[in-house]
């Protein structure tokens, strides 16, 4: 223990003069008496009170020197050192990437962070203030500029770590902003390192907190399918970012059941894949790598899959008879085609997509998404009209649209179509007479109308007519409420474009949470991704398969393929820009002074000095034997 002001501590020297006022007695006047017999008690109060008597143990002397002592002591102003981590204004970046739920140090490293960060606010001063800020996928200020340690600890005990990369800029930019117009600010970063390279440095000192001690971690790094010509096929990979070589087994379910299981040798820093060709009917897919004492991440040792082609989706072919049509629909994957006869009631069913082939539409036209061919000659409904037909179809013009890309159409010859009036509608091919195809939207509907009858062309027979019907029918997709990515990564928003006829849209969570929404006619985005896991999808229209109208529409996988986040080894040091981040060993000495606790203690010792003054108590005196 040091002293910021020894000198104080002569003022001990007034213990000199309270000693000799109980030293000291007052003289009494002389006065003659005929015996003393009966004065006996008197002459002792004398002796008693006589100056310069032998001092004897006396409790209120005693107090009084204890109340000096430790006012004495305050002025001193003692001090013990202490590490300066946290000093004037504070600020705290809590690393809750998904790496900081690895368990090499127990219960996680999350957890640990946390117990560091208690230690900080429990370090916090009168005049301290601390900001807390937590670094993950949307970085967030729990608490702003706060000395009230209990509202710190409340917030630092509901921080949640992410299944996700953290946000590093933003986290820094909050900091930045959070110790602006402060003169003693500085910033506290509890991580376990891994921070991108490119950040902008820091407007004060900063100091690291490192967390975690091992990097040993297997990783499923990828899974995906494709269609190929035997069937679906699956790819696979394992990463090892651990310093050693490891063996692990890959097991595959299709739809909650084991399909196989894989024994993978990996090498340290590498990664090892797989294939397997999978049943045509599969549509989910998981796998998990088996546990391990020395994988110490386990967000990353599952992943899922959806397999686009095990769908399938209802069309419906109103036609008198279209060989061409009937063959082309009985071969698209993901499609079940149903054929009926123009007039048929089944046309005002509800499906996922309506095919109209030289046949009449309802009145009113369904609520669906529509394909359109050679429409009748008096066609005049609420979508369009036909205003006669012309000959010269030699095609002067094509869109640059998706919906033409890999079509050949120079070779394709036409021998009339239908003059088709269709405000809402973009021409895609264009011939001197007129429209030849048109797409657009109405009233929440994707329509497609090709203007001309197939059999009077030798458009089915080009190779141009699978791939042009394939890109119509995906871009009309139907049944198909949502496009997310097979990397989509935790969260990330997904758009959701349900079919006409639909009137809400749910989600179901891996957690089986459910969520909700009424279909308005605009697209809708789901951004509730941030588990990591298989979201089912879910339509409430007439095709509902149960009580509540709802049907199965598909769902999208998230997985945390973020090779950064498996990399778990912690740093030792840290860089943000060209600044070097001094660790917490490092970190400056401050100090904690004891005076208030010392003035404090004096202030008891004068109660029970009052106590005792009033009581008239007085040390025990020991009786010889």
């Amino acid at each position: 223990m040091s002293f910021l002001t020894p000198l104080s501590l002569l003022l001990a020297l007034l213990a000199l003069p309270i000693i000799l006022m109980y030293m000291l007695r007052l003289r009494r006047r002389e006065m003659r008496v005929s015996s003393t017999l009966l004065w006996e008690k008197l002459v002792r109060d004398r002796e008693a009170n006589a100056p310069w008597q032998r001092l004897r143990r006396n409790l209120l002397l005693l107090l009084q020197l204890l109340i000096l002592g430790a006012l004495v002591l305050a002025l001193a102003r003692p001090f013990l050192p202490t590490p300066a981590i946290v000093r004037g204004n504070t600020v705290v970046l809590l690393d809750a990437s998904a790496s900081m739920q690895a368990a090499d140090v127990a219960p996680s490293r999350f957890a640990a962070a946390q117990a560091e960060v208690n230690q900080l606010i429990n370090s916090l001063s009168g005049n301290d203030q601390m900001t807390l800020i937590k670094a993950g996928q949307a970085p967030g200020v729990l608490v702003a500029a706060s000395s009230d340690r209990a509202l710190l600890r409340r917030a630092l005990e509901e921080a949640r770590p992410d299944a996700a990369p953290a946000d590093w800029p933003a986290a820094l930019a909050l900091a930045a902003g959070a110790v602006q117009g402060f003169q003693d600010a500085r910033v506290v970063i509890v991580s376990d390192g891994g921070l991108p390279a490119d950040l902008p440095p820091l407007p004060v000192d900063a100091i690291f907190i490192p967390i975690g001690v091992s990097g040993e971690n297997l990783a499923i790094s990828a899974l995906a399918t494709r269609d190929t010509p035997t069937g679906p096929e699956l790819f696979a990979s394992v990463y090892n970012a651990g310093l050693s070589d490891r063996v692990t087994v890959l097991s595959i379910e299709l739809e909650g059941t084991l399909f196989d299981a894989r024994r993978l040798a990996v090498p340290a820093g590498e990664s090892a894949s797989a294939t397997w060709t999978l049943p045509a009917e599969t549509a989910v897919i998981s796998a998990h790598l088996s546990p391990s004492d020395q994988d110490y991440l386990p967000l990353d040792d599952r992943a899922w899959a959806v397999h686009t082609g095990g769908l399938t989706n209802r069309a419906l072919l109103v036609t008198e008879g279209n060989l061409f049509l009937e063959q082309l629909f009985s071969v698209l994957p993901g499609v079940q085609a149903f054929k009926t006869t123009p007039g048929s009631d089944l046309a005002q069913e509800a499906f996922d997509l309506l095919v109209f082939d030289g046949a009449p539409l309802p009145d009113p036209p369904p609520d669906a998404d529509l394909l359109i061919i050679n429409p009748p000659p008096d066609a005049d409904n609420a979508l369009f009209s036909v205003t006669g037909s012309f000959t010269n179809t030699v095609t002067v013009q094509l869109a640059d649209s998706p919906l033409l890309q890999y079509v050949d159409w120079r070779n394709v010859n036409i021998r009339a179509a239908r003059a088709v009036r269709a405000p809402w509608a973009q021409p895609l091919v264009t011939a001197a007479g007129g429209p030849l195809l048109l797409v657009g939207e109405q009233a929440g509907r994707r329509i497609a109308l090709l203007t001309f009858d197939l059999r009077a062309s030798d458009l089915p027979l080009q190779i141009a007519f699978p791939i042009l019907m394939a890109n119509i029918t995906n871009w009309l997709s139907p049944g198909r409420a949502f496009d997310a990515p097979t990397g989509l990564q935790p969260g990330e928003p997904v758009r959701i474009t349900p079919a006409a006829g639909v009137t809400a849209v749910s989600v179901r969570k891996p957690d089986g949470e459910v969520w909700t929404a009424p279909v308005t006619g605009d697209a809708l985005f789901f951004g509730e991704t941030h588990q990591l896991g298989l979201y089912q999808i879910s339509l409430q229209d007439a095709l509902g398969q149960d009580d509540s109208g709802a049907r199965p529409a598909g769902g999208f996988a998230v997985n945390l393929f973020a090779p950064a986040e498996s990399r778990i080894r912690p740093v030792d040091a840290l860089r943000i820009g060209q600044m070097e981040i001094a660790t917490a060993a490092d970190a400056d000495v401050g100090q904690r002074e004891l005076w208030p606790w010392l003035l404090g203690l004096a202030f008891i010792i004068l109660l029970v000095e009052w106590w005792v003054h009033f009581r008239g108590a007085q040390l025990p005196t020991l009786k010889r034997s």
